[in-house]
C-alpha cells in the first residue's frame, strides 16, 4: 500500500510480486528436498503489551537440501524482514525464498543458508522491531529470542560472523537499526528500499496524514484507518507507538508534529525521540558499533514511491561516508517493490552470501 498525500490505494503485497516475478527464474532440480518449517517463538519483552499482541509469535525457516544431506555441517543465517501492513502469510514468503534459494544454490551462485522470517506485525500492522513500553520490546525479540531459538534449534554457525540481517521497507528500516545497534549480533546489513530513515520528503511536516493521526482517539482507531485506505495515518501512529512510546496518549504514542488552526507545528520532545531512532541519526551517536559490520549495503529505486526513502537513504549513506564507514549505496530501474523478486535473487541474495562465514572443513 502506498500514498503521498494521506490516502492510499491497495496494492500487492512485494511478496506477492516476488511470487509472480520467480515464474521468470528458471526451474529447481527435481531432486531438491531443500523445507520451510513453521515454528512459534515465545518473548517475555512482548508480555503485557499495551496493545494485547501475543507474546508467542511466529517464525519461518528455510532450510536448504544441504541441511538434510549433509548432518554434520553447520550454515550461516539470514534473517529477513517485512515490511509494514505485510499481511502476506509467512509461510508463503518463504516458499517464495524457497523457490530462489534452491535456484541460486543449484547453481552455486549463493551458498547453503538458512534465511529465518520472524513476525513483525502487530495491532498496528507494524512494530518497527524496535523496543517500546507501550507495544512491546520487538527488537528484544528478534535479537535475543529469535536468534536464541534458532541457534538452539538449528545447526547454526552460531556466531556473529554466521550471521545477517535484511530487510524492505518497514524491514528495511529495522534491518539497519538492529545492525547498527548490535554488531555482536550481525556481521553485515542488507536495506531493501528501507523506510523511515529520516523525517523528511512524505514523512515531514507537510504530509496532511500528521493531522488525522493526532485526531485518533483509541488504539482500534489505527487498524481501522488502514483497512480505509489511509495508509500514512496508520503508519504514522504505529511509528510513533513504536518509537516514542506513550501509555497516557490515546494511541500510546506521540507525534513529532501536530496542527494548531492551520499551522503546522513541531512536539520537539516527540520530535526528538523519534528522530534519534532513524538511521540517518544514528549514524555518528552508535559509530563505535557501524564500523564493526562487515558489510552494509543500501538501494532503493528511482521511481520509489515514497518520496522520503531516496532523500533518507541518501543522507543515511552521507553520514556513513563522511563518518569514513565503507558501505554500498545503489538505486536500480524500479518503484518501491515491483522488482523485489529480481532484487532478491540478483543483488541481495548473492551479495550476503558473500558476507556470510561458511564452515571450514565441512
Amino acid at each position: 500500500m502506498l500514498s503521498l498525500s494521506g490516502n492510499s490505494r491497495r496494492r500487492p503485497s512485494v511478496e506477492w510480486l516476488a511470487l509472480a516475478s520467480i515464474a521468470l527464474l528458471g526451474a529447481v532440480t527435481a531432486d531438491a528436498q531443500s523445507q520451510v518449517i513453521e515454528a512459534t517463538v515465545h518473548s517475555p519483552g512482548l508480555e503485557h503489551n499495551l496493545l494485547g499482541d501475543p507474546a508467542d509469535q511466529p517464525v519461518v525457516v528455510y532450510l536448504p537440501d544441504a541441511y538434510r544431506k549433509e548432518p554434520n555441517r553447520r550454515f550461516p543465517v539470514l534473517y529477513f524482514l517485512h515490511g509494514y501492513g505485510d499481511q502476506t502469510p509467512r509461510h508463503q514468503t518463504g516458499e517464495m525464498f524457497q523457490k530462489v534459494l534452491d535456484r541460486l544454490i543449484a547453481a552455486g551462485s549463493v551458498q547453503p543458508m538458512l534465511v529465518v522470517l520472524p513476525n513483525g506485525l502487530n495491532k498496528y500492522k507494524g512494530a518497527f522491531y524496535a523496543n517500546s513500553s507501550t507495544t512491546g520490546n520487538w527488537d528484544d525479540y528478534i535479537v535475543r529470542d529469535v536468534v536464541g531459538y534458532v541457534d538452539k534449534n538449528f545447526r547454526t554457525l552460531a556466531g556473529v560472523s554466521g550471521r545477517g540481517i535484511a530487510g524492505h521497507s518497514m524491514g528495511g528500516y529495522g534491518a539497519l537499526t538492529l545492525a547498527f545497534r548490535h554488531p555482536d549480533v550481525f556481521s553485515s546489513v542488507y536495506a531493501m528500499s528501507p523506510c523511515c530513515t529520516d523525517l523528511v520528503g512524505d514523512l515531514g511536516p507537510s504530509n496532511p496524514a500528521w493531522a488525522r493521526v493526532n485526531q485518533l482517539s483509541s488504539p482500534d482507531e489505527v487498524p481501522l484507518a488502514l483497512s480505509n485506505n489511509q495508509f500514512f495515518v496508520a503508519a504514522f501512529s504505529a511509528m510513533d507507538a513504536s518509537l516514542a512510546p506513550d501509555p497516557g496518549a490515546k494511541i500510546f504514542g506521540d507525534a513529532p508534529f501536530y496542527l494548531e488552526g492551520n499551522q503546522v507545528k513541531t512536539n520537539p520532545i516527540a520530535f526528538s525521540r523519534i528522530s534519534e531512532k532513524l538511521p540517518a541519526n544514528m549514524v555518528r551517536p552508535l559509530l563505535a558499533n557501524i564500523v564493526q559490520l562487515k558489510g552494509i549495503f543500501i538501494e532503493y529505486g528511482a521511481q520509489e514511491n515514497f518520496t522520503h526513502i531516496p532523500i533518507g537513504a541518501q543522507e543515511v549513506s552521507r553520514e556513513l561516508s563522511e563518518a569514513g564507514v565503507p558501505h554500498t549505496l545503489e538505486v536500480f530501474e524500479g518503484d518501491h517493490g515491483n522488482h523485489f523478486g529480481q532484487r532478491l535473487a540478483d543483488r541481495m541474495l548473492p551479495w550476503m552470501s558473500k558476507q556470510l562465514n561458511a564452515e571450514i572443513g565441512k
